[in-house]
């Protein structure tokens, strides 16, 4: 039987948050199936390492250390992506600021509220419309996700970590919605408790996990790839798909004290 070649081959994809976690494990699922990279991460070293792993296996990939909280971050990401690749056929929003169990109702401040909304929401807005612009121009039937989180349906007492997810899923669809007739898809891919990207689980949530383990970043960015390829998804768009193990299911928050 002949091998199936890359899907992916002579396409190009951005992906932000791709110096760990689950934004680097989709940069090698996108990279592994012939498409070229341009990375997007706050975090220098981080940055450094990704690429130098991806160009020994031998994949066409270059990036930029851009903080997307600030001003003009999506097109300074854009204009890099496009010098280095020309067009661009895929988005893979994965940034998002650290998100830490003390800034509850009552103690987060209004700079951390302002950089989750800016990273998640502003600049993943932007980031969004000028690549979607760009495909219309050029009649590129293109591809985007949005990593988004259980907790844009359920509370996590971190009220800007939260609000702002939520918000995401809802751009999804209002972007869905505006760029069918144009051929671009785009979805959010949901992850559940991953063992990645500084997460650390307390007690015993693999058990309340009805599949009985944490997710991977492998786990989640395996399912944003079919996600990515028309071959698999090219009749879904504007949904969420949830990566979990079942733990949406169960009622894992304890009460409220």
């Amino acid at each position: 039987m002949k091998p199936q070649s890359p899907y992916l081959t002579d396409e190009a994809a951005i992906i932000t948050g791709s110096g760990n976690g689950i934004g680097r494990a989709l940069a090698f699922e996108v990279a592994g199936e012939g498409a070229r990279v341009f990375l997007v991460d706050s975090n220098e070293q981080k940055l450094a390492d990704t690429l130098a792993e991806l160009h020994a296996k031998g994949h066409e990939a270059q990036g930029a250390v851009i903080d997307l909280s600030l001003a003009g971050s999506a097109q300074q990401a854009v204009d890099q992506a496009r010098a280095a690749f020309g067009s661009i056929h895929m988005v893979v929003h994965s940034a998002s600021p650290p998100r830490r169990e003390a800034d509850t109702w009552r103690t987060v401040t209004r700079e951390i509220w302002d950089e989750m909304y800016h990273v998640n929401v502003k600049t993943g807005f932007e980031l969004a419309r000028l690549v979607g612009q760009h495909m219309i121009d050029e009649g590129i039937a293109g591809r985007m996700v949005y990593l988004t989180s259980l907790h844009a349906h359920t509370p996590r007492n971190l009220p800007h970590y939260a609000t702002s997810k939520a918000a995401m899923l809802m751009l999804v669809k209002e972007l869905a919605k505006a760029w069918a007739r144009h051929g671009i898809r785009i979805n959010a891919l949901t992850p559940g408790a991953i063992a990645a990207g500084g997460f650390k689980p307390a007690g015993d949530l693999a058990l309340k996990i009805p599949m009985q383990r944490l997710g991977s970043a492998q786990d989640v960015a395996a399912m944003g790839l079919t996600l990515l390829i028309d071959r698999f998804s090219g009749y879904v768009t504007g949904t969420e798909v949830v990566v979990d193990g079942g733990l949406s299911v169960f009622n894992w928050f304890d009460p409220v004290q």
